[in-house]
């Protein structure tokens, strides 16, 4: 008798489940990459054209106005002053309580400048790699595709640049200080979205901009669990919580 094909897919579902659940960063890695490959597909040029077509001034000018909180530029400069200043206050401190409350603050913020540069240098390779054109050749001359190793700013789409930059940010933040994780990744997915409105990224360029910085801060803090560095900072007011 021949087996139902419901009672040969269970075992099949079963072991997916197991191996993401094993795997959970390649497994994710995997849902994206076929989710932007569909949206490069299907999804990319009919909603870059819709949302060029039907975006009024004013929705655009918001989503301008906040788009400038996903430049990678100033999380990298305050990473690297806070933790050029607390290992100073380190050096400087005449007690070794102080010495070693500066010296884990510096490493903390060490670990929010490995994201952010971490995470950067990955995509820009990407970018440079790929060559995707941006949504602009498409609306200028209908022009929609690829164009690899091409240092062009309207030539590097894929992935988004500033999607990484806001995502390792506030995912930093969230291994930093998870109180207000929420507020964190709906700023996040807010700047994001702004990439796709103003139309200069398309949606594919900014779920792998996104996911690519939340993998490669995760492997960063793990780097870091590994050497003994707890990353995470609880105030007063936490501690009196637990």
């Amino acid at each position: 008798m021949t087996t139902p094909l419901r009672h040969r897919l269970k075992p099949a579902a079963r072991r997916l489940w197991l191996w993401s659940r094993d795997w959970p960063l390649l497994a994710s890695f995997v849902v994206v990459l076929v989710f932007c490959a569909i949206a490069m597909l299907a999804i990319d040029r009919p909603l870059a054209l819709a949302l060029k077509a039907h975006v009024g001034p004013q929705l655009e000018g918001f989503f301008k106005t906040i788009t400038v909180l996903g430049d990678a530029s100033g999380y990298i400069v305050v990473g690297l002053v806070a933790m050029l200043v607390l290992r100073a206050l380190a050096n400087l401190s005449v007690s070794e309580e102080h010495f070693t409350r500066y010296r884990r603050l510096g490493r903390v913020a060490l670990f929010f400048l490995a994201a952010m540069l971490g995470s950067g240098a990955l995509v820009s390779v990407l970018k440079f790699s790929i060559g995707r054109l941006r949504p602009r050749y498409l609306f200028e001359s209908g022009l929609y595709g690829f164009q690899p190793f091409n240092a062009e700013w309207a030539m590097n789409s894929f992935p988004s640049g500033h999607s990484q930059a806001i995502f390792a940010a506030m995912t930093a933040l969230y291994f930093i200080y998870p109180r207000y994780d929420v507020a964190y990744f709906a700023l996040a997915i807010l700047i994001a979205m702004s990439r796709v409105v103003t139309s200069v990224h398309y949606l594919s360029d900014t779920v792998m901009g996104a996911w690519l910085a939340v993998a490669v801060v995760i492997l960063i803090r793990r780097l870091f669990w590994a050497r003994g560095i707890d990353v995470q900072v609880k105030l007063a007011r936490d501690r009196q919580l637990v």
